[in-house]
């Protein structure tokens, strides 16, 4: 590979997007422009893929890079700028992986495509992204559960706060021009903020060794002391320093001394009071008055490190679930409130019916991020409490309950998922079909068939029909595949619009299913004269055939 080549194909590909944005706007899926736009856009993306694996953008405010090359910058604050667009949005990072099938590539130019000012959606671009449910496509974002509705104010206000601007000759005479204005004589030379910043880092550092030498004296004391007061004076010492080292941020401090507590209190030479006092000291780091203090520290303006934090939550215990629990719902920032859900997803099979009581929170965040979590523990008793919540008033919340509900649930949450497939809300009842997908049930199935049979499936949006489809095409038996082969082949007198939708979804799904022996059924219909019918006929055709390639 010549030097250079891989980042001209990116430049191409970056190119390619922002003509996919403007042209998937401005034409419909039937016009050849919008057609041979996404046949460009494949094209550029297997050119790329013709020197490497993966394709990764790193997104920033106003630039995109590609490895340390920036190949994109635009700083105005709208929508039609790329970067601003995704990142307002809390993505940092996108990956485009070898072999991405087009129709993957579709949804995402279709996502990227979407007028958010003028269109009414409730999502925003990560949630959309995660419907999809991407196989070839990764995504980095700073947060996709967390976010308020002051989300895109906050991030662009976090990200303006980050952005660093180069120091060159005439910002320093401005600086000085201005200096003698305002103070007449001597040229005084005033720290700058990057001096402040390392003066700051300079004494944080000094107080953290100072920590750890305290804490260290600490347990020479411990080792020396011989009676139980003596001991008990000395875990008092310890939950003294404990809490003053969360309040300096040092929680590393804190985490090697319960990792240290804990040796000592396994070994068999130490007796129950001993073992008894070094419990307390780990209560004592696990107790509301600590962990709000973490919190605050969590919540502060300059993001911290959350991995300190993390590696502490290893000393938690259901105790703690309570006062995190309550930091859920007082927290303003997305990193503190995103560093909170991990420590309950990892505390959640230690006290998981103390979590579920967060699902009667009156704040609509709080209980689509205690949904979050009880997805996150894979743990399926927690779909008796899911299933209370499923009428909540909040859409948001009933989303993300609908999610959870296809990924937990069994057969007993089927009544609950057919009633959304009839809700008014058209991204509510796709998320209701893809939760019915991840049952992978014949009595799922048999739910998405009868509503894909209804009379009033025939009026659907044409995209809201495909996803139906592509669903049903998840459990590939002989009767399903029989079923289409039947739709694929319905003629009707007049042969309307919305039969050769159907039919085109029949040969979408045949398509998705692979099944060689469905082929001279799409060859007998390759002479239609509806356009729609026709390319899904050609593309269902080529995927089958390229599949069967694939395995010989």
């Amino acid at each position: 590979m010549e030097t250079g080549e891989d980042i001209k194909a990116a430049k191409s590909v970056l190119q390619m997007l922002l003509k996919a944005r403007k042209n998937l706007r401005l034409y419909p899926s039937n016009n050849p422009i919008y057609a041979k736009t996404i046949e460009d856009s494949f094209e550029s993306f297997n050119r790329f893929f013709q020197f490497e694996d993966r394709l990764i953008f790193r997104i920033r405010l106003y630039d995109m890079y590609y490895q340390d090359e920036l190949i994109y910058h635009n700083t105005e604050q709208k929508n039609d700028n790329l970067s601003f667009f995704l990142y307002k949005d809390g993505l940092r990072e996108l990956t485009f992986q070898k072999k991405m099938p087009v129709e993957e590539m579709t949804s995402f130019l279709k996502i990227i495509s979407l007028d958010f000012d003028q269109e009414v959606l409730d999502d925003d671009v990560v949630t959309l992204f995660w419907e999809k449910d991407f196989s070839y496509i990764r995504y980095v974002v700073e947060d996709d559960v967390l976010s308020d509705d002051d989300y895109e104010s906050q991030a662009v206000t976090a990200a303006k706060a980050e952005r660093t601007e180069p120091v060159g000759f005439r910002a320093a005479y401005d600086a000085a021009v201005a200096v003698e204005t305002k103070i007449p004589g001597p040229a005084i030379i005033s720290l700058t903020d990057n001096d402040m910043q390392k003066l700051y880092r300079e004494l944080e550092e000094d107080a953290k060794d100072k920590i750890d030498k305290f804490m260290t004296i600490i347990f020479e004391i411990f080792y020396k002391a011989k009676t139980g007061k003596e001991v008990e004076d000395v875990a008092g010492y310890f939950n003294i320093a404990i809490e003053y080292a969360v309040k300096k941020g040092n929680i590393e401090a804190v985490t090697y001394v319960l990792e240290r507590l804990s040796r000592i209190a396994q070994s068999d030479r130490i007796n129950e009071t001993v073992k008894q006092q070094i419990k307390s000291v780990v209560q004592f780091a696990g107790s509301q008055r600590i962990l709000d203090i973490v919190g605050r520290y969590l919540d502060a303006g300059q993001k911290p490190d959350p991995k300190p934090f993390q590696e502490l939550m290893r000393f938690f215990d259901k105790d703690s679930i309570p006062p995190l629990m309550d930091l859920l719902g007082t927290l303003s920032t997305i990193h503190a409130r995103k560093a909170i859900i991990d420590a309950l997803v990892f505390l959640c099979p230690k006290g998981l019916m103390t979590i579920t009581k967060g699902l009667s929170s009156p704040q609509w965040y709080v209980v689509r991020n205690v949904i979050y979590i009880l997805r996150e523990s894979r743990d399926s008793r927690a779909v008796e409490s899911l299933l209370k919540i499923v009428g909540h008033p909040d859409a948001r919340v009933r989303k993300e309950v609908i999610r959870t509900l296809g990924e937990l649930g069994d057969s007993n949450v089927l009544p609950a998922l057919r009633l959304f497939l009839d809700d008014p809300d058209m991204q509510t009842r796709l998320i209701a079909v893809r939760a019915l997908g991840r049952l992978s049930s014949e009595l799922a199935k048999t739910a998405v068939l009868e509503k894909i049979s209804d009379k009033t499936f025939n009026d659907k949006d044409f995209s809201e029909k495909k996803e139906f489809f592509r669903v049903l095409a998840l459990w590939k038996d002989k009767d399903l595949i029989d079923h289409l082969t039947k739709l694929l082949m319905k003629t009707t007198l007049f042969g309307s619009a919305k039969v050769y939708e159907n039919r085109a979804c029949a040969a979408y799904g045949l398509g998705l299913i692979g099944d060689r022996s469905t082929l001279p059924y799409l060859f007998k219909c390759r002479g239609t004269r509806n356009q729609l019918f026709r390319e899904f006929l050609e593309t269902a055709i080529q995927r089958i055939e390229n599949e069967s390639r694939v395995q010989s």
